[in-house]
């Protein structure tokens, strides 16, 4: 019978739970699937088509369960979010292995990267305590005498912006969406990166309680720790400052680009906290999703109207090749009718910046 070493988030699991499968169109059970190990690549070229015919269905259907599905949920899960194309970069991707492990449970760093601003790590966690894998997820908790989650970075906790982990079952085991660490400075290529990663109380919920949207009990208090060594990569990363194309009063005064996160700085009179909305794609028609707002309103900024605005927008990272990216500007907030003001197209090879006017 073959083993699976890594959970290998960024590239999908080399199998395929056909208990979930069958599932979709039923009831949630309260037992977990037992999963079917599949030997050879000629089964699964067989019935490929088959289960994509059934994966997507189910995604339309249910979207949240189909999240859930090893192989193929990978392209629902990280859907326009920073890091989605990782993958697509050769070598970005370092394999891991390392685990820590205390008397109730094994938590794993399968694999991860540092593009230099951001790091990204997966989590596998293997229940010893059978207590756990009654659970349907679980994530860490801050309690005065058991603290939850704890994250350095080269010893320094100052500036890190880092979101614990949720965990959810999978079968036997637990895993956990990428979880990524902003830097609060860049990391320069070739730099030595020690994680330092520290978990204690958890607190767990059983497919009933997230069904009735009851809270979590505690389920475990014993601490662990383990180290994470990595090495940055910022070559395919590439950065452009001083103002490039102007549409009217709006203009485009910077970009950036990197497997993690796609970005541009934007220039208008101010008129409102809300500022502008944003889209992204690349030429080749892949989405990077809206503007993340990571920084927030402009309302925090304090301006007065009048003022020269300063806007970043954020998105996902474009896929390894991508030539250009395209982000439209928008009047108006996400979901309520918006009018496009404006495109921006990016040549990521030659650098070069074009503005077209949209709308009156």
């Amino acid at each position: 019978m073959k083993t699976v070493d890594s959970c290998a988030l960024f590239e999908g699991i080399g199998y395929i739970d056909s208990g979930f499968i069958e599932e979709a169109a039923q009831p949630l059970g309260s037992s977990p699937a037992r999963p079917v190990w599949i030997k050879g690549l000629g089964g699964l070229a067989a019935s490929f088509a088959a289960i994509l015919m059934v994966l997507f269905g189910v995604n339309m259907a249910f979207p949240a369960f189909a999240e859930s599905l090893p192989l193929i949920g990978e392209a629902f899960r990280y859907w326009n979010a920073l890091g989605a194309n990782a993958s697509t970069y050769e070598g970005l991707i370092q394999p891991v292995g390392v685990s820590g492990e205390n008397n109730q449970y094994k938590l794993t760093v399968p694999e991860a990267y540092c593009d230099g601003a951001y790091i990204f790590l997966t989590f596998r966690l293997d229940a010893k305590d059978t207590k756990l894998l009654g659970m349907q997820s679980l994530e860490t908790v801050e309690r005065p005498e058991h603290p939850g989650w704890d994250i350095t970075v080269n010893g320094q906790r100052e500036g890190l912006v880092c979101r614990p982990p949720t965990f959810t079952r999978r079968g036997y085991y637990f895993e956990s969406q990428p979880v990524q660490i902003r830097l609060p400075e860049p990391i320069a290529n070739g730099g030595k990166v020690q994680v330092g990663i520290g978990m204690g109380a958890l607190s767990g919920r059983t497919q009933e309680a997230e069904a009735q949207g009851e809270a979590g009990q505690v389920v475990s208090t014993e601490a662990l720790t383990l180290q994470v060594d990595l090495t940055a990569d910022t070559s395919r990363s590439q950065e452009h400052f001083g103002e490039s194309a102007s549409i009217g009063g709006l203009a485009l005064t910077g970009w950036s680009s990197s497997p993690s996160k796609f970005t541009v700085s934007l220039s208008y009179p101010y008129f409102g906290p809300e500022g502008y909305t944003a889209a992204a794609r690349t030429d080749d028609g892949t989405e990077l999703g809206e503007d993340l707002r990571e920084n927030g309103d402009l309302e925090e900024k304090g301006y007065e109207p009048g003022d020269k605005a300063e806007q970043v927008c954020s998105f996902a990272g474009p896929p390894e090749g991508a030539r250009r990216v395209t982000v439209t500007v928008f009047e108006g907030t996400y979901g309520q009718e918006r009018r496009a003001v404006g495109r921006f197209t990016i040549d990521l090879e030659t650098e070069e910046v074009t503005g077209q006017e949209l709308g009156s």
